[in-house]
């Protein structure tokens, strides 16, 4: 599927493919450590890893553990090739810790610029899932070390299709709306490795991908709303794929910036009630600037709700919930680099699989980001 949307992007830039290109990149990076002080969990969990441990990154499989470790850690670069006016390619490449600084082609679309307000755009992409999903690689532009797990964390995180952007203005507001189709496949999800054999590939699919986001600003507040639905499978290894269940995600975020205050609020909710239930998260956080240096207060929930009939016969004590507070410093190295540090107190109320492999954690972490 993804080479189609690759054939079909350069398809439409063929007419344009003679004229002149103007090449421009830019890239980011992110030095990050860190490790567990103490925890619940001790020796080596069901996973193999070495606890007490704890999740920071749910999608590409970060852990931290009681060993110092650079799962967070990541470089990347972002190109632009830009014919004319109306026609641009972009792409993107990550290098990432928790994948061995293995190099992974992120994103790659073509953009027209149909008007001054709208923009097409055809390729690969990522999920507009949260308010930092665009931008959540690359670390200098929020103030944690590593995105809040309960919030941030699902088993897709880019897809395969097509999105149309469009600017808006309304007095003294303005926005954007965006809505996006396609699908995505990953024949070996790092999402899984969190509870299932790493040794192994499991596959995950969502299909019939369909959705929108309205964003809206005013002078210090900005707030944005998105739904989406997709059709969700998945593959166990020597399986086929499994029957599509639907699933349906609403989010909601605000973010205020007035002073030397800053806060940053999000909801998320998901139903998959063919599948096993509903996802409750949130995260909130609130943050004080003194010159160069911010010292901020996270708190967030990720809460599972399994229902009583459900084809995994799945039960209340599979459920995983658990709450995490963080207290997170950052120092301004100048206009394109910060050093942040982070400890977390992560609470786990989770059933008895979760507890007994993750369970209670505190952890410190560290990260230097730069963007160049």
């Amino acid at each position: 599927m993804k080479t189609k949307w690759l054939c079909a992007a350069s398809l439409l830039l063929a007419p344009v493919s003679a004229m002149a290109v103007d090449y421009s990149w830019n890239g980011f990076m992110s030095l990050a450590g860190g490790k567990v002080l103490s925890g619940s969990v001790q020796g080596d969990n069901e996973l193999g890893e070495n606890c007490p441990c704890m999740i920071t990154d749910y999608s590409q499989n970060g852990v931290l553990t009681n060993s110092w470790g650079f799962d967070d850690s990541k470089i990347g670069l972002q190109g632009t090739a830009k014919f004319n006016d109306q026609w641009s390619v972009t792409g993107q490449i990550v290098s990432r810790g928790s994948r061995d600084f293995k190099v992974n082609l992120e994103w790659v679309y073509a953009s027209w610029q149909i008007d001054d307000n709208d923009v097409l755009q055809l390729g690969r992409k990522r999920i507009p899932l949260f308010y930092f999903s665009e931008q959540q690689d690359i670390g200098f532009t929020y103030p944690w070390v590593h995105l809040p797990p309960q919030t941030y964390g699902w088993e897709a995180v880019n897809y395969n299709g097509a999105n149309w952007n469009h600017q808006w203005t309304k007095g003294d507001w303005s926005g954007i709306v965006n809505t996006f189709a396609g699908t995505e496949t990953r024949t070996d999800n790092d999402y899984q490795k969190i509870y299932l054999d790493p040794n192994q590939e499991h596959g995950t699919r969502w299909d019939k991908i369909f959705g929108a986001e309205f964003i809206a600003t005013k002078d210090w507040f900005e707030g944005r709303l998105m739904m989406m639905r997709s059709d969700n499978s998945s593959r166990e290894p020597g399986e086929d794929w499994s029957e599509p269940t639907e699933q349906i995600i609403f989010g909601a975020s605000a973010q205020a910036d007035f002073g030397s205050w800053y806060t940053n609020a999000e909801l998320f909710f998901s139903d998959r009630t063919e599948s096993y239930g509903r996802d409750l998260a949130y995260s909130v956080l609130v943050g004080k600037r003194i010159g160069d240096v911010t010292i901020a207060m996270n708190h967030g929930l990720y809460q599972q709700k399994i229902n009583e009939n459900n084809p995994f016969e799945l039960t209340e004590d599979d459920a995983e919930i658990h709450r995490m507070t963080s207290l997170i410093g950052r120092y301004e190295v100048d206009e394109s680099s910060a050093i942040k540090i982070q400890f977390d107190d992560w609470q786990d109320h989770s059933g008895t699989w979760f507890k007994s492999n993750y369970g209670d954690a505190r952890s410190i972490s560290f990260s230097y980001d730069r963007v160049f």
